[in-house]
C-alpha cells in the first residue's frame, strides 16, 4: 500500500516521522474550542431558554453523549492501529477509514458523502450570521440610515472571502487556531460586559408564534448537535497529538470551557431579559462600542472558521477530479464554483437557526450518535479476534521462547481479555445510544422540515426578496 501524501492538518509534516513536537493535550483542547467557535455564545441561548428547565436537561444529556461518542471514535482509532496497522496510511480521511475497516467500502463512501455535506452545510449558517452582523453594524453606526440587507452582504462576503479559499490548506494551523480562539474569548467578554452594563428596557422580539415544548426541544436538539459537533475533525486532531490515548482529555476540556462560556452568557441573558431574546443576541443588545466590536469579531471568526474547515472538503473534491495539489487554475475555478454554490444555498434558506437545527438533526446526528457506537461495537469484535490470534501465536512460539517470556505474554493477553469481557454494560449503552440517535434523527428531521416551511411562509428567504426587487418588477 502506498503512503498517503496527506500532511498533518495542524502541523504539516510527514506522518511517518516520530512525533516529538506534536499537539499537547492543552492545545488539542484549544482546537476543539476553535471548532465550536462563537455560536454557543451568540446563537445558542435562545434555543435553550425557549425550552425552560427541559432545555437545561437537554443540553446536559446531549453534550454528555457527544463527549462520550467522540471519545469512542478516539478509542476506535487506537484499536484500529493495533488490529490493522495499515489504517495509518489512510489518515487523510480517518472517519471514512474507520467505516471501511468496520463495515466495508460502501459505508465508507456513504460516510464520505455525509461528511462532505455536513462540512459544506456548516458554512451556510456562518455566512448568514456574519452577514447579518454587517447589516446590524451598518444600522447601528449610522442611526438606521445605512440599511443594506444581509441578503446582499452575503454576496459581498462570499465574493470577498473566495480568493482566500484558493490558497489551499493553512500552513500554520496552530497560529490560526490561536487567533480564532482568542476571538471567541474576546466576543464572550465583550458581550458579557454589554449585558451586565445594559440599563435599557427589555428587548422586544417578534415571534413566529407559540410552539409546543416538544417542538422547541426538537429544534434545540438539532442546534446543540450542530454547534457542538467535533466528530468530523476529532480524529485528525488525535493523530496530531503526542499521545493519542489522551484525546479524551482534550475533548472533555474543550467541551467544558465552551459550555462554561455558554452558561455564563445564557444565565446573564435570562436574568436580564427573560424570554424576550432573538436567535442572535447581538441584534437585541443596545448600540455600544463593545457590541459593535463584538459584531466585527464574530464576522471575522466565522469567516476564519469557514475557510479552515472547508479546506478538507475542497481537497477531497479536488482529489476526486484529479486536480493537482499545488496551486493551479483548476483549483481556483472549482473552489470559486463551490463558494458561489454556498452563497446560493445561504440565499435560499429562511434563517440560520433553522438551518443549524436541520443540519444538526439530519446530517450531524448520524455522525455523532449512530456511527461512533456502531464503529466501536464492531471494533471490539475485531479486537477480540486479534487477541485470539495473539494467543495462537504465543502458543506456537513456546518451543523457542523461554518460560518467563511466555508467562509475560500470556499475562498481557489475559489482562486484555479481562478488559474486553467487562464491556458488556458499555455495549448495551452503545446500543441504547444508537436507538435513541435513530429516533431523534427521524423526529428532528420531520419537525425541522415542517418548521422550515412555516418559517418561509412567515419570512421568505433572501432569494425571493432579491428576485422581487429586481427581476420581479
Amino acid at each position: 500500500m502506498e503512503t498517503s501524501e496527506r500532511k498533518f492538518l495542524l502541523e504539516g509534516r510527514s506522518f511517518l516521522k516520530h512525533i516529538d513536537s506534536g499537539l499537547s493535550v492543552t492545545f488539542a483542547a484549544v482546537c476543539v474550542i476553535d471548532v465550536f467557535g462563537v455560536f454557543p455564545i451568540v446563537a445558542l441561548p435562545k434555543a435553550i431558554i425557549d425550552c425552560g428547565i427541559a432545555g437545561v436537561l437537554l443540553i446536559t444529556i446531549v453534550c454528555s453523549l457527544q463527549i462520550y461518542t467522540a471519545v469512542l471514535l478516539g478509542r476506535c482509532w487506537v484499536i484500529a492501529e493495533e488490529v490493522e496497522p495499515t489504517i495509518q496510511f489512510k489518515n487523510r480521511y480517518p472517519y471514512s477509514a474507520l467505516a471501511e475497516i468496520t463495515y466495508g467500502k460502501r459505508l465508507s463512501r456513504f460516510v464520505t458523502v455525509l461528511l462532505d455535506l455536513t462540512v459544506f452545510g456548516a458554512g451556510v449558517p456562518n455566512l448568514i450570521l456574519s452577514s447579518q452582523n454587517l447589516q446590524f453594524l451598518g444600522l447601528k453606526l449610522t442611526n438606521n440610515s445605512f440599511d443594506i440587507s444581509f441578503c446582499y452582504w452575503m454576496i459581498v462576503m462570499g465574493l470577498v472571502t473566495c480568493p482566500l479559499l484558493w490558497c489551499g490548506s493553512p500552513k500554520d494551523m496552530k497560529l490560526l487556531c490561536t487567533i480564532s480562539v482568542t476571538l471567541v474569548f474576546s466576543v464572550f467578554l465583550l458581550l458579557f460586559g454589554s449585558i451586565i452594563m445594559d440599563k435599557s428596557e427589555n428587548a422586544t422580539i417578534n415571534y413566529l408564534g407559540d410552539f409546543t415544548l416538544w417542538q422547541n426541544l426538537f429544534k434545540a436538539y438539532g442546534i446543540i448537535t450542530f454547534q457542538f459537533d467535533i466528530h468530523p475533525i476529532i480524529l485528525t486532531i488525535q493523530m496530531d497529538m503526542n499521545n493519542k490515548t489522551k484525546v479524551n482529555k482534550a475533548v472533555v476540556g474543550g467541551f467544558l470551557i465552551s459550555l462554561g462560556i455558554f452558561v455564563v452568557v445564557g444565565i446573564s441573558i435570562y436574568v436580564r431579559y427573560g424570554n424576550q431574546i432573538g436567535p442572535s443576541i447581538l441584534e437585541m443588545l443596545p448600540s455600544t462600542v463593545f457590541v459593535h466590536l463584538a459584531a466585527v469579531l464574530v464576522a471575522v471568526q466565522l469567516t476564519l472558521t469557514s475557510a479552515i474547515s472547508n479546506s478538507a472538503l475542497y481537497q477531497h473534491i479536488e482529489d476526486c477530479l484529479g486536480i493537482p495539489r499545488e496551486f493551479n487554475q483548476r483549483r481556483c475555478i472549482v473552489r470559486s464554483v463551490l463558494a458561489v454554490l454556498s452563497i446560493l444555498v445561504a440565499e435560499s434558506v429562511p434563517s440560520f437557526d433553522v438551518v443549524m437545527s436541520l443540519l444538526g438533526g439530519t446530517l450531524t446526528g448520524p455522525l455523532v450518535f449512530i456511527l461512533p457506537p456502531l464503529f466501536y461495537l464492531k471494533m471490539l469484535k475485531l479486537n477480540e479476534r486479534h487477541l485470539n490470534n495473539l494467543k495462537l501465536e504465543t502458543v506456537q512460539n513456546i518451543a523457542v521462547d523461554d518460560v518467563g517470556s511466555f508467562q509475560d505474554s500470556m499475562s498481557y493477553v489475559q489482562e486484555r481479555t479481562i478488559k474486553r469481557t467487562s464491556k458488556t454494560i458499555e455495549m448495551l449503552f452503545c446500543g441504547f445510544i444508537i436507538i435513541i440517535g435513530c429516533c431523534a434523527t427521524v423526529a428532528t428531521t420531520y419537525w425541522n422540515v415542517i418548521d422550515s416551511i412555516r418559517y418561509i411562509k412567515f419570512s421568505p428567504p433572501c432569494i425571493v426578496g432579491i428576485y422581487n426587487s429586481t427581476i420581479g418588477k
